[in-house]
């Protein structure tokens, strides 16, 4: 597995390329999120440190060092893969691979082991491409939710807005509240269908901590619920989900809500082993650290988990 280190340079260094030319849309800083989001054990802290490069322009001399520290740091055919198999994900982020991208894949795959910096003007330009492709099949979806930035929160939003309305009540939250509801409440619903059925007792338990956390009625409560676990069922976009909640909350929050993901987990029956390992990877997903997991974990009595 490659080091931190190797994992955040090969970061900087896809975002100082999509600065060649100066400047850095709303879109490509979206896309960009959205490709180096997973990368493997980034943490909170890293990942603010990454935004801070997306926040200004990176200098040509900058970009040659970026790339300098990727090649410097190729030790095995696994760095290679994971250079390779990042931009992969880049260029596939539209839906399609051009033969230019494919060729260029082919070029840095050959040259990632060399001192080459004559490859990073080619990079560049792919790189605002692959942006550009992917932002524009965003534009291009039939479907509202995938043509604004926050797809899944908006997914489970506008339902609420309009089902809300049908009942003859809204909601009393600031909008950006109610976003960091709904993405709560789409997590929860998704540790609840890990078995592809959400229970009663399941729903039961979402509406609880949905009405303790937000000060919910009743019916917005149930509506809620509802929503979320239809959408859920239905299939949200897993990585946007946690990468929205992610960064509309901190770390005390993400902590605390990692034990609200316990207690719906054990509202049925013991807590599955599924569902723990589910519960572990959005912990993962939402920069939490293994001690956290434990802590949260530690909150249901041993008898309550078929897995230790």
């Amino acid at each position: 597995m490659a080091d931190k280190r190797f994992i955040m340079d090969l970061a900087k260094l896809v975002i100082g390329a999509a600065w060649a030319d100066g400047r850095l849309a709303n879109e490509e800083i979206n896309s960009l999120k959205d490709l180096l989001f997973n990368l493997e054990d980034l943490t909170g802290e890293d990942w603010a440190h990454l935004e801070v490069y997306m926040d200004s322009p990176v200098a040509s001399d900058e970009r040659e060092g970026l790339l300098q520290a990727v090649l410097d740091q190729i030790r095995s055919d696994a760095d290679k893969d994971l250079v390779v198999t990042t931009l992969e994900k880049l260029f596939r982020a539209d839906g399609v691979v051009t033969d230019e991208e494919r060729s260029f894949l082919g070029e840095i795959s050959s040259a990632v082991s060399d001192v080459d910096t004559g490859i990073l003007s080619g990079f560049s330009k792919i790189v605002k491409k692959a942006l550009a492709g992917r932002s524009h099949s965003y534009q291009a979806a039939t479907q509202r939710e995938s043509q604004i930035e926050d797809y899944v929160a908006n997914t489970i939003y506008y339902q609420l807005k309009s089902d809300s309305r049908k009942q003859g009540f809204e909601i009393d939250l600031p909008e950006p509240k109610l976003k960091k509801l709904c993405l709560a409440a789409g997590l929860l619903a998704r540790i609840s269908a890990v078995d592809e059925e959400i229970t009663e007792q399941e729903k039961e338990a979402i509406k609880d901590v949905l009405s303790a956390e937000w000060n919910l009625s009743g019916p917005e409560a149930d509506l809620v619920v509802q929503i979320s676990c239809y959408r859920t069922l239905k299939g949200l976009d897993y990585f946007r989900l946690t990468r929205g909640f992610f960064e509309c909350t901190d770390i005390a929050e993400r902590k605390d809500f990692l034990k609200c993901l316990f207690k719906i987990a054990n509202a049925s029956g013991k807590t599955s082993y599924d569902e723990m390992e589910e519960i572990r990877r959005v912990a993962n997903s939402l920069k939490l650290s293994h001690r956290d997991f434990i802590e949260a974990k530690l909150t249901i009595p041993d008898e309550d988990r078929e897995a230790l």
